[in-house]
């Protein structure tokens, strides 16, 4: 069994490809989300922010507005982000799938 399929997640993922772009203390970079669930995001980023374990993120897309979150993982040029989760945030991710999915 691959370790991926292992893994037990708490809320579904949807693949995605919505364009936006993250920020934190080290930089800021375009780049694409390859997926997304209610709890986090999968960014793959156009270039190397330095973004690590543990530091905060501002993540900016017109399909999903401005949502915050921190570096759970970062593989490459992809980091996981776990998202600050509030009503709003739960809004935006609702938002999204309903008019742009």
């Amino acid at each position: 069994m691959a370790y991926k399929d292992s893994v037990e997640r708490i809320s579904p993922r949807a693949q995605t490809k919505i364009t936006g772009n993250v920020s934190c203390t080290t930089g800021s970079s375009n780049g694409v989300v390859k997926d997304l669930s209610d709890e986090g995001i999968c960014f793959q980023l156009f270039f190397d922010i330095g973004a690590r374990t543990g530091q905060e993120v501002t993540i900016r897309s017109n399909e999903l507005g401005l949502l915050t979150g921190i570096v759970r993982w970062n593989r490459g040029n992809r980091i996981g982000i776990k998202l600050k989760l509030s009503s709003n945030t739960a809004a935006q991710i609702a938002s999204y799938y309903k008019f742009f999915r």
